[in-house]
């Protein structure tokens, strides 16, 4: 289950997976929940390409917040290692 602190949080994965053209990860959004392995991969790798093209958009402090909301949602699906794996490298 992605608990979400503010709703505000799901409208922004939402917006981004739309813009993105993301519908993968904007279904799993929808559903609130990470099922699989493969899914848990998909949100992770979208989350930081929302990172990547999110730049100008001024939404450091919400990037922030669902961080931490999809770290807890991995964690209790059992999935961090996919999310710690799907970190991008520094440099």
């Amino acid at each position: 289950m992605i608990e979400y602190r503010f709703q505000r949080e799901k409208e922004l994965l939402l917006e981004y997976a739309e813009r993105l053209d993301d519908e993968r990860a904007g279904a799993i959004v929808a559903r609130g929940s990470i099922a699989t392995a493969a899914e848990a991969r998909a949100l992770a790798k979208f989350y930081w390409r929302m990172v990547d093209s999110s730049m100008d958009d001024e939404i450091d402090s919400w990037l922030e917040r669902i961080n931490t909301t999809l770290f807890i949602a991995f964690e209790t699906a059992g999935f961090e290692d996919i999310w710690d794996e799907e970190i991008p490298p520094i440099g």
